[in-house]
């Protein structure tokens, strides 16, 4: 595709430096991936200056670069004379609309999910109902991305990187998909990662105490979580809500002045109001009150929270059209890898792995698992690295309530130090609850315990 193409398309305000109109065959942020006739969207990050990569590039043939108007890189110098330069006042935003330029697709229905937990099983959830309709579907996430049931491809994040994410849109749109469902993580939507996607659905599940070594205060995470609605919105969009998440009226507020359709679900819900949940042994009792009547669904669930993710995926795939005997697939849904994953069964012991890592995912899960535990509810559980310090505490604070015994062990430490992280977790934490607590930093022997 020609330079002047792209610019055409983009449409947007965009000063040129050293015009040339050359052929271009892909664009990166990482300078390492720079090819002849490559664009560069020279970032500015927390950790690195793209700008600081551009003599990098010297040797290189064709090469597109995309500064930022605040720039004070002097591009006259001769050295650049042959870099076609492309001033704007966001490089990421940019980066990302040419990258969806580039690699252009034709995929029909795009859906999205947020919220600090559930993001991953309601995307699994909706895949597999749209499996079972035979529709040529993929999902994107923390468990990668799964195309007709089967792993298309490994990512590192939540939400990919923009680039990535068109050139992998553009890559199963010409394997013929048709759907797709995306994670969409706060910092994803931060940083621009879904631009410009506009999305036929979104959903958000709900808002605890997440990503504040990012974000800073719970404001700003809100705000970003917001984005997904905001920014990502088009002509029909539906909004689907959980009306129980204190957090509710903010984002159904800001679907209204959208004039996105909002079908919110929960016990303080218009659309889909759950009017009674009802534990019993090994299954919940269910009254919806759906179009002004009043159903019962039983529910082969562990937990509230599995029934409100299933519910929200349902209302996602069928939103306007939606039927009460929908939610009769409330128990052909199963739980996607390491979300309340039975790994072990045998003489009344019961093993499970959860990827619970925020207080209140941490106290749910546990919540659920001690109203059916008999004897006793035993965790082992760690923190990661370099990830919001103040939750670690929290954390084991929440175990403390429901957990008989627990084994602080080491999760994924980064570049900290992971006594420091173990140290963090009982900060603050009683001696005589210390004593309900072991610690062992080596995971397996951990487990082994």
């Amino acid at each position: 595709m020609k330079l002047d193409e792209i610019i055409q398309k983009y449409g947007s305000k965009i000063q040129i430096i050293n015009y040339q109109n050359y052929n271009v065959r892909g664009i990166s942020i990482n300078s390492k991936y720079i090819k002849n006739n490559y664009i560069f969207g020279a970032i500015k990050g927390s950790c690195f200056d793209g700008e600081s990569f551009i003599n990098d590039l010297l040797n290189k043939k064709e090469i597109v670069v995309i500064l930022s108007n605040k720039s004070t890189l002097n591009t006259s110098t001769s050295k650049f004379n042959k870099i076609v330069f492309l001033k704007v006042n966001d490089v990421r935003l940019a980066s990302s609309h040419i990258s969806s330029i580039i690699y252009p697709h034709s995929i029909k229905k795009k859906f999205a999910v947020t919220g600090t937990n559930g993001k991953t099983s309601v995307t699994s959830y909706v895949h597999q109902i749209w499996q079972k309709n035979k529709n040529k579907s993929a999902c994107v996430g923390t468990l990668g991305i799964r195309y007709k049931n089967k792993l298309f491809s490994n990512t590192t994040l939540t939400t990919p990187d923009a680039i990535s994410n068109h050139k992998m849109l553009n890559k199963l749109s010409r394997q013929g998909c048709e759907k797709v469902i995306y994670e969409a993580s706060s910092i994803g939507l931060n940083q621009n990662r879904l631009h410009p996607i506009k999305f036929d659905v979104m959903a958000f599940t709900n808002l605890s105490k997440d990503h504040l070594d990012y974000h800073k205060n719970m404001n700003h995470y809100k705000v970003s979580k917001a984005m997904l609605f905001k920014f990502h919105s088009k002509k029909n969009s539906v909004a689907v809500i959980n009306s129980d998440s204190k957090y509710a009226s903010y984002f159904i507020e800001i679907c209204n002045n959208k004039k996105i359709k909002v079908l919110d679900f929960g016990k303080k819900a218009k659309f889909l109001r759950i009017s009674k949940i009802k534990r019993l042994k090994k299954y919940f009792e269910i009254c919806i009150n759906f179009k002004k009547k009043e159903s019962l669904i039983v529910a082969k669930c562990l937990s509230e929270f599995e029934i409100y993710n299933k519910i929200c995926s349902i209302i996602m795939v069928y939103n306007i059209n939606l039927q009460v005997e929908h939610l009769n697939l409330i128990n052909q849904l199963k739980n996607p890898k390491g979300r309340l994953e039975k790994i072990y069964d045998c003489n009344s012991k019961k093993v499970y792995i959860d990827y619970a890592h925020t207080p209140e995912a941490l106290s749910k899960v546990l919540s659920s698992f001690k109203l059916f535990t008999n004897g006793q509810l035993f965790l082992v559980f760690g923190c990661g690295g370099d990830r919001d310090k103040n939750k670690r505490n929290l954390m084991t604070k929440e175990a403390l309530k429901y957990a008989n015994f627990i084994i602080i062990t080491d999760d994924n430490p980064r570049f900290e130090d992971p006594k420091s992280i173990r140290k963090d977790m009982v900060e603050g934490i009683k001696k005589s609850e210390l004593e309900k607590i072991k610690i062992i930093g080596d995971t397996q022997k951990a487990i082994k315990h």
